[in-house]
């Protein structure tokens, strides 16, 4: 008997191809025999064949009923304004015009999360005609979308067949040119997908924060207390939006992240790199108390100074004591 298969998305460039690999790693480990995955990942054109080639033979050892795909990035968004965040933020609106047209319906995820189950209860979730499903955002109270609830985009069910038969695509590109939205890709889906937008539960982006900060959603009707609770308990996807634990030490479920990067061939890379990140002193020398004139930064044996905080000045050795 043949398994079950999953189209799920990731879309990724040179900076974060080895957190997707991170991510798929934690995904192919829960399928149990239960599911298989096609795993489309949308990419820029020049990234290397080796880190492709990386990625397959990973997924090939993993998992002998799950194979990646990768789908090359066209040009349709290159004038979109992106802010501090690269094109490849668009990328997942791609998937509707290079996807194959017998995919009819896709998980998308970000790099930035950890999988804790297979996810067929995840892909059978009934949509409808509604055009996309996701988690609500904890920050409400945005413009978009009018008729319900703003959704974080960082984990979807995508509706293929519908946002097609909608024909939305060129929709996205107008918008994304704009470079009106504060949140680039969400607001934009949040607000041409109004009114045609299922709710899923929090486990299935479950984004962990300081103590208390779904308090107040929940108070306001965002979550329901057992929503979260469930969540906390039994999350299928953990989505490290605060705190990344390649970043930081401290960090809630970051271990989790850390177990699964343990798996894959990138994990001295991370671990040299927060390592690196760790022995780091930064000092602040203040001009009146609050303007910038001097940022001294301190890494094991050598010293950096830099004036107004970003304009390079001189390297030396560490003191014997620095206060």
């Amino acid at each position: 008997m043949s398994l079950k298969k999953i189209n799920i998305a990731f879309c990724f460039d040179e900076n974060m191809w080895m957190l997707a690999g991170v991510a798929i790693t934690s995904l192919l480990y829960h399928t149990m025999n239960k599911c298989g995955y096609d795993i489309y990942c949308v990419v820029p054109s020049d990234l290397s064949q080796s880190k492709r080639d990386e990625l397959k033979v990973m997924v090939k050892k993993m998992d002998k009923n799950s194979k990646i795909i990768f789908l090359n990035a066209n040009h349709d968004f290159d004038k979109s304004g992106a802010g501090p965040y690269t094109i490849g933020t668009f990328f997942r609106f791609m998937l509707l015009k290079l996807l194959p047209k017998n995919v009819e319906k896709i998980i998308y995820s970000d790099c930035d999360v950890t999988f804790s189950d297979n996810l067929l209860s995840f892909y059978n979730i009934d949509m409808g005609k509604n055009l996309i499903a996701g988690v609500p955002d904890a920050e409400q109270g945005r413009e978009w979308p009018k008729n319900g609830l703003y959704i974080n985009a960082g984990i979807l069910l995508m509706n293929i067949k519908e946002l097609r038969k909608a024909n939305l695509y060129d929709t996205w590109v107008d918008l994304a040119s704009t470079g009106i939205f504060k949140y680039f890709d969400q607001d934009i889906l949040n607000k041409t997908c109004d009114g045609k937008i299922l709710y899923l539960p929090m486990r299935y982006n479950y984004m962990p924060g300081p103590g208390g900060r779904f308090e107040e959603p929940i108070k306001q009707g965002t979550y329901t207390r057992e929503d979260y609770e469930e969540a906390v308990k039994n999350p299928a996807i953990v989505h490290y939006i605060l705190r990344q634990p390649w970043k930081n030490r401290e960090n809630l479920l970051g271990d989790l992240w850390w177990k699964y990067a343990y798996m894959t061939p990138f994990y001295a890379y991370f671990r040299n790199k927060i390592d690196h990140e760790s022995n780091l002193i930064k000092k602040d020398v203040l001009l009146f108390n609050f303007i910038k004139i001097m940022t001294v930064k301190i890494r094991q044996t050598k010293v950096k100074y830099y004036l107004f905080g970003f304009i390079p000045l001189v390297l030396t050795k560490v003191p014997d004591r620095f206060e």
